[in-house]
Parts: structure tokens; sequence; C-alpha cells
């Protein structure tokens, strides 16, 4: 009995050695071997997109990624897990690179603490400042690496605590391009964050972005009657793309201040009407397949108190543009009609009340919460989540925007593939436009109603020119005399030929691009970016998704629901067993 034990033991013992050395092999052998990774996430948060992985094979030199990030001990509860997850990203990009990307970890704070202690250690010993040399926290703050305050909630403890989570991207002698703040809720687009700047990196010069309207300027002929320079609606959208990266050039689309050349795409804000030259030279541009964004308010509009109180009064202010001349050939046209939506926003309106203070009179103003069909919002569930330029979007401010009429007929016609971005609700309507004057912002019928309407779209394809014959003159300046008008002849013109491949991203409203709203709403600038990108930086990057965890609401229980699911919680489990009961009593009294 003894041996046999022994016998057993020894047995176990040579069979277990042997099977961790074989899982030791095994391990060793399959460690710098992608097997794949199986992502069971519903949104697919956790797989590399196809199109990343080309982009970073083509790369002819190594690039550098480095991850500073703070220990997780530091890190609030639901920031925990963050360093894994993007180092598992980085691993999956590492991979499809084969080599030619490499990261680093780096924890800013435990070295700013090996700092301190080496500080005052040298202080203690020898009496003087310790540390002569740049500071950690200084050298990372001249790359743009900054520590940001996020909330922090432990038991009954409420705090804001300071930590990095910042990437770096190196690529030879170029300037590096950083991604300040990566957090939980954006993890889902860190993969197009990473391609873009990459992109950028790679290029041999920055990407250059031409912007209309230029500057805003005071006609001579009227500069007497005005104090200041008229405020510049886009300064802030042009200082993001800057920030971004792009070398944007803005352009008033004169002869003195034309279209820069050598531009990869063309940001076009139309807020009024656009003479016979501008239309040509953006036509030419189109022709010549350079990428646009061109975005056209048909309507803004005022909202002021009305003498009932409590109530508001809407004002229309057509721009009569006459965009639709060159967009008509394009396959779309702006709708002339004011466009409404039974899904809207609040905006805030200043009322004025005067009071009586003894012998005077003393006017006061509060702000009044207002919404009216025509301040539309897009909910998350009428924006595409199939391409990046708006899969990180969660919902946007469509200002007083207006409808695209796209003409399927012409799109098929001249061969081009047109995809909506968003749409508007189910339930929006139209009301002719008849100029300036007070605006009915009433309900439409349901008949009347005309469902989803895309109200931003992206096209691709050769898109006919409509300036084929002749090039208009330019508008002459003020005052100009008879040779600069001979010289302003118009010729024959350019626009010969097949249109070359070009892409065009068209929306109904600036309002959302403009400083008020692009400053306050950070998926206006999302999507700003997004769409400058996409034409200018490849391909490629429009079939990189954005993959955020959407957010999946219970709906509603009816009550007749709520009753089933009580009587099923309460009576389910013994039903179950009295069945049971019977059936085996049953079978019992047939044996």
């Amino acid at each position: 009995m003894k041996d046999m034990n022994r016998q057993f033991i020894k047995t176990f013992v040579i069979g277990s050695l042997l099977l961790l050395g074989i899982v030791i092999l095994i391990n060793s052998i399959f460690d710098h071997i992608n097997i794949g990774r199986f992502d069971l996430t519903a949104d697919k948060v956790y797989r590399l997109s196809p199109s990343a992985g080309k982009i970073l094979a083509d790369l002819e030199a190594p690039i550098e990624i480095t991850y500073y990030v703070s220990s997780s001990e530091k890190m609030p509860t639901q920031w925990k897990n963050l360093e894994r997850d993007v180092i598992d990203k980085l691993k999956e990009l590492k991979l499809a690179s084969r080599g030619r990307l490499s990261y680093t970890i780096f924890d800013p704070s435990a070295e700013e603490e090996r700092e301190a202690y080496e500080a005052a250690r040298i202080e203690q010993e020898s009496g003087q400042a310790g540390l002569s040399r740049k500071r950690i926290a200084e050298r990372l703050y001249d790359k743009g690496v900054i520590p940001f305050g996020v909330q922090s909630t432990d038991r009954d403890e409420f705090a804001v605590k300071r930590v990095y989570s910042s990437l770096v991207l190196s690529y030879l002698d170029r300037k590096e391009e950083v991604i300040e703040e990566v957090r939980p809720e954006t993890f889902g687009s860190l993969e197009y964050e990473i391609m873009s700047r990459i992109f950028k990196l790679v290029s041999n010069r920055r990407p250059k972005v031409g912007f209309y309207p230029g500057q805003p300027e005071i006609p001579p002929q009227y500069r007497q009657y005005y104090q200041q320079t008229p405020p510049d609606m886009y300064e802030f959208a042009v200082q993001l793309l800057r920030e971004s990266g792009y070398d944007v050039i803005r352009t008033n689309i004169t002869r003195e201040d034309p279209i820069p050349d050598g531009i990869q795409t063309m940001v076009i804000m139309v807020d009024q009407p656009l003479n016979e030259r501008q239309m040509y030279e953006i036509d030419k541009l189109v022709h010549r397949g350079v990428g646009v964004i061109l975005a056209a308010q048909t309507y803004n509009y005022q909202i002021s108190p009305s003498r009932e109180p409590g109530h508001f009064d809407v004002r229309g202010m057509p721009s009569r543009l006459n965009i639709n001349r060159i967009t008509m050939n394009w396959g779309f046209e702006f709708d002339q009609a004011m466009f409404m939506d039974r899904s809207s926003a609040y905006i805030q309106i200043p009322v004025y009340q005067t009071r009586s203070m003894g012998a005077f009179q003393v006017r006061q103003q509060r702000m009044e919460p207002v919404t009216k069909p025509v301040i539309i919002k897009i909910q998350n569930e009428n924006i595409n989540t199939d391409l990046s330029i708006s899969n990180k979007i969660s919902e946007l401010f469509y200002m007083y925007g207006g409808r695209l009429m796209v003409h399927h007929d012409l799109i098929r016609e001249n061969e081009l593939k047109v995809q909506t971005l968003f749409t508007s609700s189910s339930e929006s309507w139209v009301r002719q436009s008849y100029g300036y004057g007070p605006v009915d912002t009433s309900p439409a019928d349901p008949r009347d109603r005309l469902g989803k309407q895309p109200l931003a779209v992206y096209i691709e394809g050769r898109f006919k020119a409509t300036f084929t014959d002749s090039i208009p003159p330019w508008e002459p300046m003020p005052g100009a005399d008879e040779e600069s008008l001979t010289m302003n002849a118009s010729g024959l013109s350019e626009l010969t030929g097949e249109s070359q491949m070009n892409r065009m991203i068209v929306t109904g409203c600036t309002n959302l691009f403009k400083n008020d709203v692009l400053q306050s709403v950070a998926s206006h600038k999302a999507l700003l970016l997004n769409s400058v990108d996409v034409l200018t930086l490849g391909e490629d990057l429009i079939h990189i998704r954005s993959k955020n965890i959407s957010s999946r609401k219970i709906r509603e229980i009816s009550s007749a629901g709520k009753t089933f699911s009580k009587a099923f919680a309460v009576w389910f489990t013994p039903i179950l067993f009295a069945g049971f009961g019977l059936w085996l009593n049953m079978r019992r009294k047939k044996q």
C-alpha cells in the first residue's frame, strides 16, 4: 500500500512538472504572436479598425508614442482601468504596424515625488536649494502635457484629483503631436485621435486649409459711419483648426484677397449672397478636386418678448442666398423655406422689467428660458454612427438651420454617392418665407409633417460645373477708374473637360460653427475637426469608427407590463414547484 502511494505521488509530481513545463514553453512560443482578441461588446469598442492597420503598415519610419499617466492608485475609481485599456490599444497598434510603432509608459507623478525627495535630501545635506535642472513638470508643460483635475467620489468624500493622462507622438525630427487629455468617456475615439495625428506627422508639411469668410472688413465708403470693426463670428473656428495643426488661410474671395493656392480643403460659410465671380471661383475649386465643407444659413430669427406676458415673438430674417445657382448641378439645394422641428432646444432670452423704487424707476433684466421649433436640437438617434465624421457626436444644436433638398435623380445621373450625416426628427415641417416679419411657429398639422429630413450630407464623385462658358468679372472696388474696369473684363472659362474626383460635406446651418455655440458645445468642435480631418488627411480616416460605448436607456414600462412583472416575480416559482409536484405525483400513480 505504501509503495502504491509513493508511486502515485511520484507520478503526480512528474506529471505536474511536465504540464507546467509545457505551459511555459507554449507561452514563450506564442508570446510575440498575435493570435487575435475577441471583442464581445455590442459597439466593438476594443477591435482595431482594418483601415488603421493599413495606415500603420505603410509607415516609412518608426513612430514613438509615450503615454504619460498617473498610477492607478492615484486615479479616481472610474479611471482605474483606463491605463490598462490604453495599453491594450497601443499593443494592437504596435502589432498592426509590424514593429514600426513603439510605446512607452511614464508616470510623471512618481518622477515628481522622486525629484521632491532628492531636492529635500540635497538641501538637508548641503544647506542649498536642490535640483537646479529643469523640473519634470516644467519639461512636460513645454511639451503640452499638463495635469488636469477630475472629480473623485470615494465613500462620503468628494474631491478633485490632479492626474496625468496624455499621449505624445514623436516622428523623426518633426514637431511632436500631443493628445492632451485621454479620458474614459473619450476612449472610444482614441484610435481616431491617434491615426489623425499620425497622418499629420508623416506629412512633409502642415496641411493647408482655406476659410471663407476672411477677416471682417468695413467697405471704404462706409468706414466713416463705423466706430469699430464688426465682430469676427468664426474667430474660434479658425483658432481651433490652427491649434489642431492646420495652416488656415482666410479669404474673402476677391481680386485683392483670392482663394490661396495649394490648399487641400476649403471651408465655406455662406451667410450672405455671393457675387458671380465668387461663385465661379468656388465652382473652379470643386472642379479641380479640392475638398469643400459648405455650410449655408438661409434664415436667422429674432426672438423677443411679446406684449403678452410669458410669450415670445419670432421674426424672420432671410439671408436671400444665391448659392443654389451652383449647388443645383451638384445634386442638392438649400431650401429657401423656413424649417421647423418639434425636437427643439432652450435658449436664454433677456427680459426687461421696470419697477418703482420710491421716486425712481429701475429697469431690471432677467434671463428667460425659451424654446421654439426653429431652435432645432439633433438627437443622437438621428445621427449617422457609421461614419467617423459624425460617430462620436452625441447631439447638435442646429440653430435656425434649414433642410437640404437632395435631388436623387441628378445624383444618379452624375454617378455621385451621398451619405446622410444627420437628419431632423420625424416631426418636422416647413413654413413658406414672406421676408422680414412675424413667423408662425405653431405645430403643423400631422398631414403636413415631412418626416426625417437631411440636414447634413457627405457626397463623393465628380461634380458638374456651372460656369463652363465664360469667367464672370470681379466686382469693381468703389471708385475704380476705367483702366481697372478694363482689366476686370471677363474671359473664357477654365472649367473645361471632366472634373476631378472630389468629396464634399454640406450642411444647412452656419451657426453650428460660430463662436458662441462652438466654444460651449464639445460635439460642435468634434464635427468641425472631424470634417476637416476626413477631407484633408486621407480617404482611410473616414472608415475608422469612433467606438463610443452607447448609452442604452431602459424604455418606460406600461401599466400592464408592470402588473405582469410583479405577478411573474411572485407566482412563477410557486407555480413551477406545484406543477413539478403534480407531474411527479401522477407518474408515481401510474407506476
